[in-house]
């Protein structure tokens, strides 16, 4: 069930870009790790494995229509280590999308963290990245 997953979020997010929708201006600011903020999202981001079996796993939360919460599993597959600066630049980029868009449909959102996390490496870590490696699992 993974690849169909993979595939409406490559497919919606290629979508959204096509159509010239835009992360939250927050989500491509350069976020550091000194910046506290209060989130209703937080995300958890932390590194497992080692070189072409490494990743980065993130978990949160994102509130849907009718205030429902639901848990997120971010899995980005990557051989970068990413330092506790750059998970703290991550952690706050998908907490300012799930605060952004809480109250909308949850598979919005889940197209929106995806996109979210390659905007992060591409601009604020100077990682390339395809939206390929990156899946949500909304539990």
């Amino acid at each position: 069930m993974r690849k169909p997953s993979v595939l409406a979020v490559t497919v919606g997010a290629a979508g959204l870009l096509l159509a010239g929708a835009a992360v939250p201006a927050s989500a491509t600011t350069g976020t550091t790790a000194t910046t506290t903020t209060t989130t209703s999202h937080p995300y958890t981001c932390s590194n497992s494995g080692s070189g072409s079996a490494h990743v980065v796993t993130c978990t949160g939360s994102v509130t849907g229509i009718g205030n429902i919460v639901k848990d997120v599993d971010l899995t980005i597959g990557d051989v970068n280590v990413l330092n506790n600066n750059e998970l703290h630049i991550l952690e706050a980029n998908l907490e300012d999308v799930a605060d952004v868009k809480a109250g909308t449909a949850v598979l919005l959102q889940k197209v929106d963290l995806a996109v979210a996390t390659v905007d992060t490496y591409v601009n604020d870590l100077l990682i390339p990245i395809d939206i390929s490696k990156v899946l949500v699992d909304i539990i």
